[in-house]
């Protein structure tokens, strides 16, 4: 029964677990980047960049773990790193979750997080079904 258990694993599970995590960080990185489509500040406060300029941070933000775990216990996450700078006003975390609602007057697609929380779920329940 384990030489049985083993081959499912390896053939069906695993590389199913590989293909969801794989496709969901596609699809978080491009739905993140959908906050771009929506506005531009006439002016952005951030130090180091021209007025104007968009530091890209929110972009950049998306990480996986990738696929860990053995036999049939695998798990993988998808997250977003907090931005390392300070608004004057906000911390990263707070950005991020200002991003979301569109919060503070900042101009951008709102949502894209929701929306890639929403795209890996679909995405492993489509590869295990």
């Amino acid at each position: 029964m384990g030489k049985i258990l083993d081959a499912i694993d390896a053939q069906i599970i695993k590389p199913r677990m590989i293909s969801s995590e794989k496709e969901s960080f596609i699809a978080t990185k491009t739905d993140i980047q959908n906050f771009y489509t929506q506005g531009n500040p006439k002016y952005y406060a951030y130090p180091a960049k021209p007025k104007g300029t968009r530091t890209g941070a929110y972009g950049k933000s998306p990480r996986s773990t990738g696929v860990s775990g053995a036999k049939g216990n695998y798990k993988f996450s998808i997250y977003l790193e907090e931005p390392k700078y300070t608004t004057g006003t906000f911390d990263g975390h707070t950005v991020l979750e200002q991003i979301q609602w569109r919060g503070s007057g900042i101009l951008g697609k709102a949502g894209t997080w929701f929306e890639a929380q929403q795209d890996i779920k679909s995405i492993t329940i489509k590869n295990f079904t």
